[in-house]
């Protein structure tokens, strides 16, 4: 299927009087985008992640789980920050693999990354201990290799204050998920491959190193950084965890895919 979640583009928002996340949230409903000097940066992380809690409250699709972004030195340099970003994942911006998406449903033309994700298998809280890679494991009830498509609402895309691009989801927008294999599958993801192919030629090739060191690593920084919010993952929840084979461009025509060998692998077809 052809999946069209967001209407024809438009053009650029001009959002002087609008609070940042209204201004966002417009953005997602029109196909416009927004320019960075005309909306207000959060003047730190935390004040980021409010915009961003705010964005969510005013999207109409139900929470699917979470993306952790910029988990390797290149990834952190090329957005500015020092640590890994996190976003919020929806409903709406999951597809099948196998699904054709037209690349005019987004504000730019996305970046692809193949990515380790995790579904959830409990429910963690907030206020419990500190959440290590080891613990984060035992909460994982199956692994999935994955695409994530990347890009932002604002007009510069990448280039705007890292605050804006948190405030903004984290540059997610879209996620293919592959077929849940059990975590005892691939005991150790941190040598595991994962292979990124266009068209069937293999364009890079990356393992679970790249993420944080380990996969894991990256659930539990995301688990401990939303136990400081004190927001609930909840049982069910997906969660991607950062590219392992770098940020890729993306053109209409190709088929893209993610190998991971014993994992199983994923696919999308990009049109338009």
């Amino acid at each position: 299927m052809v999946s069209n979640y967001r209407g024809p583009k438009g053009g650029t928002l001009t959002s002087v009087s609008l609070p940042l996340p209204v201004a966002l949230a417009h953005a997602r409903l029109v196909m416009d985008t927004v320019r960075s000097s005309e909306v207000e940066t959060p003047a730190s992380a935390s004040l980021a992640y409010d915009v961003q809690d705010q964005l969510s409250d005013l999207i109409d699709s139900p929470s699917a789980g979470w993306k952790v972004g910029a988990t390797s030195p290149v990834s952190q340099e090329k957005l500015g920050v020092k640590t890994p970003i996190c976003g919020p994942v929806f409903q709406r911006t999951i597809f099948d693999s196998g699904d054709s998406v037209d690349l005019s449903a987004f504000h730019h033309q996305p970046g692809l990354e193949s990515e380790f994700a995790f579904t959830i298998g409990l429910t963690v809280r907030p206020g419990g201990p500190a959440m290590s890679a080891l613990m984060a494991r035992e909460m994982v009830s199956s692994v999935h290799v994955a695409i994530e498509l990347v890009c932002s609402r604002f007009e510069e895309n990448f280039e705007v204050d890292p605050a804006l691009l948190v405030a903004d989801g984290a540059l997610h927008a879209g996620l293919v998920l592959g077929p849940g294999s059990k975590p005892e599958t691939v005991p150790d993801l941190v040598s595991h491959q994962l292979r990124t192919l266009v068209n069937g030629d293999e364009v890079a090739v990356g393992t679970g190193v790249e993420v944080l060191g380990d996969p894991y690593e990256s659930l539990a920084w995301l688990c401990n950084h939303l136990n400081k919010r004190g927001l609930i993952l909840p049982s069910g929840s997906v969660v991607t965890t950062g590219a392992a084979t770098g940020l890729h461009a993306t053109g209409a025509g190709q088929e893209v895919m993610t190998d991971g060998g014993a994992l199983g692998s994923v696919t999308l077809n990009l049109v338009g």
